[in-house]
């Protein structure tokens, strides 16, 4: 329901102002944990889905895929919409800068896991890509945010 109310925004509304940028990334944060719980649950539930488990696990193993797809489009929309910012003046440095990590890293972990599922290597590939840039964003957040914190910038509104 949030993701379609955020869909919305983006389709009908102008883009939000440069220092609201990054919570465009928010939403591969439920994308990517509802993709997992799918799958987790359907596994732990196992026992209790006795001779059902694999069907269950194979209807959890698409549903999980569904979410991953539309996280596909959402990051993609994303990296986009921040290379914009970026090429737009730039993007003010702000103490949400972290929802640029947090989320990705859930469907980071969603990917390597749909991909391990699966066993689809071309996943599993861009799941280290997704690793690898959410390093990047982990190293980049952390030291603006150090630097915030030592000239008080993140404290401003």
């Amino acid at each position: 329901m949030v993701a379609s109310l955020l869909y919305h925004r983006l389709v009908y509304h102008p883009l939000p102002v440069a220092p609201l940028a990054p919570s465009l990334w928010i939403g591969l944060g439920p994308i990517g944990v509802g993709g997992l719980a799918l799958m987790k649950m359907a596994q732990g539930g196992a026992q209790v889905w006795g001779e059902l488990s694999a069907v269950v696990n194979l209807l959890s193993g698409i549903g999980a895929l569904a979410l991953w797809g539309f996280g596909l489009w959402w990051l993609a929309a994303a990296i986009l919409l921040l290379r914009r910012y970026l090429r737009g003046g730039g993007l003010p440095y702000g103490i949400g800068w972290w929802a640029f990590t947090f989320p990705l890293g859930a469907y980071t972990v969603d990917t390597l896991t749909l991909a391990r599922m699966w066993k689809v290597d071309a996943m599993e590939w861009l799941g280290v890509l997704l690793f690898l840039l959410l390093a990047v964003f982990w190293s980049v957040v952390t030291a603006r945010t150090l630097i915030g914190v030592r000239t008080g910038e993140a404290w401003r509104r």
